[in-house]
């Protein structure tokens, strides 16, 4: 609800990063009405990994601190701006992008290697994100949601348009032999991406019990491997009677690049759709004498996007059951402080907005 001040501005409540490892509920700004930006009252939005990641430095992507949070949300139009075709009261999300559309990437098709990426607004990321009351969008990267998507499902797109283009990347034929190295949201959903492109076997590695379990439940996979197993190599070209022609790697850690390494097939692919941000120690070697072929996957472009809306409008692809709960904007603090412990049981928390 918005709040009057003694002027004639209004608040709204919103979540800031203060600090490092902090967050705090308080009054700020509304975004004003510009007749061009789309102005969203916010009703849900996801917590991403990279959200703990910002929390964990106390900065945003740009290295500056006050930012408030959230990429993956959905909510209604209060002002539509210069969509025409909007209404207020309309459901909608939003690509959280701002390419320039003027650069090599974003002329040739890649607006999500924008090479001027740092210095435009990134809603979540170095612009005010969605743990708030109100959102101000650009217009052209909103997009009005299907009925036949709920809010968990609208806040799931996002993340699934990562997958998407990582699945993309990894250029999964039928056929296809992959191994999907952890199941946190990212994985989970590429294993589910590689499912629907065709591929005969797939195969999760995970260290964490809870995840494993929960992949365990939910996820349709041929087998299912503790990461942390010392003859885990051995165990999964058993269960799979020989090596992998694809790995997807989401963990960022050493240990999950050199098993994959280890696991794959000779001149099989290797992407890498984990984010690490410190050196890393790899085996070259196993790269080397396989001629492995390594790509990588970052964000997503706007036709898998609005490719990853339809698929789950049409039940498609599902991603509902990755939400393990929701919670108000009071819990936030106590939601992070848990996830980063490692000792959470939920792969995907959804911040409910008032």
């Amino acid at each position: 609800m918005l709040k009057r001040t003694g002027r004639t501005e209004l608040l709204m409540r919103a979540v800031k990063l203060t600090a490092a490892r902090h967050l705090e509920l308080m009054d700020t700004d509304t975004p004003a009405r510009d007749g061009h930006g789309v102005i969203i009252s916010v009703s849900a939005c996801g917590i991403c990994g990279s959200d703990l990641h910002y929390w964990k430095t106390g900065l945003d992507m740009c290295g500056k601190q006050g930012l408030i949070l959230g990429h993956e949300f959905c909510g209604r139009v209060v002002d539509p701006g210069s969509r025409n075709d909007l209404c207020p009261g309309d459901r909608v999300t939003a690509l959280p992008l701002d390419p320039c559309g003027e650069c090599t990437p974003c002329t040739t098709g890649h607006p999500n290697l924008c090479s001027r990426g740092l210095t435009r607004a990134i809603p979540g990321n170095n612009s005010p994100g969605a743990f708030a009351q109100y959102l101000r969008l650009r217009p052209d990267m909103v997009r009005r949601l299907p009925d036949t998507i709920d809010d968990i499902e609208a806040c799931l797109i996002e993340p699934s348009s990562v997958a998407l283009h990582v699945a993309h990347q990894a250029g999964v034929k039928p056929g296809d032999r992959v191994l999907v190295i952890g199941a946190g949201t990212i994985g989970l959903l590429c294993a589910a991406w590689a499912k629907i492109q065709g591929a005969s076997s797939i195969v999760l590695s995970e260290s964490n019990p809870h995840r494993r379990t929960f992949a365990g439940e939910f996820l349709n996979t041929d087998a299912l491997f503790d990461a942390g197993d010392p003859h885990l190599i051995s165990k999964m070209k058993k269960a799979t009677q020989g090596s992998f022609d694809i790995a997807i790697e989401t963990s960022a850690s050493d240990a999950g690049i050199n098993t994959a390494l280890a696991a794959l097939k000779t001149r099989g692919r290797l992407v890498l759709a984990g984010i690490n941000f410190h050196p890393q120690s790899i085996i070259t070697l196993l790269l080397i004498i396989k001629e492995i072929e390594l790509k990588a996957g970052l964000g997503y472009t706007i036709e898998e996007f609005d490719q990853a809306m339809k698929s789950i409008a049409d039940k498609t692809l599902s991603v509902g059951y990755l939400a393990g709960r929701t919670i108000p904007l009071t819990d936030v603090q106590a939601s992070f402080e848990l996830l980063a412990s490692g000792s959470s049981k939920e792969v995907k928390i959804i911040l409910e907005v008032p």
